[in-house]
């Protein structure tokens, strides 16, 4: 069911296996610089006491946040004026000229949506850190020191292989992303050298277009490193529960199948350890989730209105092109590819309430089989109460009390399982399901039909 062969496990050796407890770690330091834009250890969040008076604390959200908004207000001052940009001699004209591209305003906006929306998710989350109301943090605090043996070999085998995977996908794309950033504003910075020794632009001109646009570059990297390097360790955290889970179906799938002829199974201790030690995984897995959920709804939401915007100024942009040549294509891909990365961590997340749906399904149809195994219980039972002693009837009527009562938990216990919300939310907008994801998808189709025959083609 998790889809690990025994051959490709074979590969690996004990050194390298990952541990649990590093990657969660990288986790909290990555989600520190580019969720938080705070510099504090898990200690202090547990005491109370993150030294909010502190440059070393507040050092990277007062830098971040400044080169932030000065972006912001030249990208709304550049919509709002394109023939000066800032007062500098270039517009949108002479960019769309030099690299031949059309519309470049589209990708302006966009970017400008994108910016805005991770500035409210930092807003949002720093609210959070501030308040002390952060449960990701606590989950951090639980796998800080992870034994690593409670899981088994194979598993930790699979988290590994699935961790490389998108560690290298998720570096490559960074990295590639990155050059290609660093050679536009490479070539673009010879080209505005050029215009400096022409005489087209003065000193101050061209020191205050280099400081914006390195500026630029410095909160595109940012960017970068929220897409790819946080949102890998997002799948893996998702992967990790998944797999508790899927280790937590086969148990009970081979425990049923194993006890499925006998019938003291239902009436043994063995039935109320069982349901004992199914409900503390469940709870704790459950419980976990609605932490990690209660901080990461915020971010699929952000995420989802991104991808929203990115496909429809993907549509708006490509219409409007003359020609396709390699800067536009480059503009194309970029969007189109933040659309289709984004479906896919969706696509990911929508996981978990399938598998919780096919538990609650396996032990209902188990509980199902029950009744009818007591039902033959009792009728063996009245054969034998005539000839038995009123000692061994009390025994029985307290036996039967007790497995009265481990019926009504179990039932109840179903019903919760079936309605539980178990999985991630997009805000308080929607729970993301395999069904909601489908839907999306067939909506974004008919946004980019909306778009295109109500602005494209007019």
């Amino acid at each position: 069911m998790i889809g690990i062969s025994g051959s490709s496990m074979k590969n690996f050796s004990t050194e390298n296996i990952i541990h649990i407890s590093d990657v969660i770690n990288n986790c909290f330091k990555c989600m520190k610089y580019y969720l938080l834009r705070l510099e504090y250890s898990l200690l202090d969040y547990q005491r109370r006491c993150i030294r909010w008076t502190c440059y070393r604390t507040i050092k990277p959200s007062i830098w971040i946040t400044t080169y932030s908004t000065i972006i912001t207000s030249i990208m709304l001052t550049a919509i709002r004026r394109p023939k000066s940009i800032i007062g500098l001699p270039l517009s949108f004209e002479d960019l769309e000229e030099m690299f031949n591209i059309q519309r470049l305003d589209i990708t302006i906006v966009h970017l400008l949506v994108v910016f805005m929306l991770l500035e409210y998710l930092w807003f949002e989350l720093f609210k959070k850190i501030f308040s002390y109301n952060f449960p990701l943090n606590d989950l951090f605090i639980k796998y800080y020191n992870y034994n690593d043996n409670l899981l088994e070999r194979r598993l930790r085998h699979y988290l590994t292989l699935f961790y490389q995977i998108i560690h290298s996908i998720s570096t490559l794309f960074y990295r590639l992303t990155v050059l290609t950033i660093l050679s536009g504003y490479a070539l673009f910075m010879i080209h505005v050298g050029y215009l400096y020794l022409d005489g087209k632009w003065n000193t101050f001109q061209w020191l205050l277009f280099l400081q914006l646009w390195t500026m630029l570059l410095f909160r595109l990297l940012y960017l970068l490193g929220q897409l790819f390097l946080v949102m890998k360790f997002l799948l893996f955290i998702v992967e990790f529960w998944r797999i508790q889970f899927i280790k937590m179906f086969q148990t009970t799938q081979i425990l049923f199948r194993c006890n499925r002829n006998k019938m003291d199974f239902n009436n043994s201790i063995n039935h109320r350890l069982f349901w004992q030690s199914f409900h503390r995984q469940y709870l704790a897995l459950y419980l976990d989730t609605w932490k990690f959920d209660d901080t990461i709804r915020i971010v699929l939401v952000a995420m989802e209105m991104a991808a929203k915007s990115a496909i429809i100024d993907c549509t708006v942009f490509v219409s409007k092109q003359l020609r396709i040549n390699l800067h536009n294509t480059f503009v194309i891909l970029w969007l189109g590819s933040a659309f289709a990365y984004i479906k896919v961590i969706y696509s990911h997340v929508s996981s978990l309430p399938f598998y919780n749906q096919r538990y609650s399904q396996l032990i209902m149809n188990w509980n199902a089989r029950t009744y009818w195994q007591r039902f033959c219980t009792r009728q063996q039972q009245r054969l034998l109460q005539e000839s038995s002693s009123s000692s061994w009837t009390k025994l029985k009527h307290f036996n039967a009390r007790i497995i009265l009562r481990d019926v009504i938990k179990s039932n109840l216990f179903i019903q919760t399982m079936t309605n539980n919300l178990f999985g991630l939310n997009c805000g308080q907008i929607f729970f993301i399901t395999r069904y909601k994801y489908l839907e999306l998808l067939l909506m974004d189709v008919m946004l980019i039909l909306l778009f295109y025959k109500k602005i494209c083609l007019y």
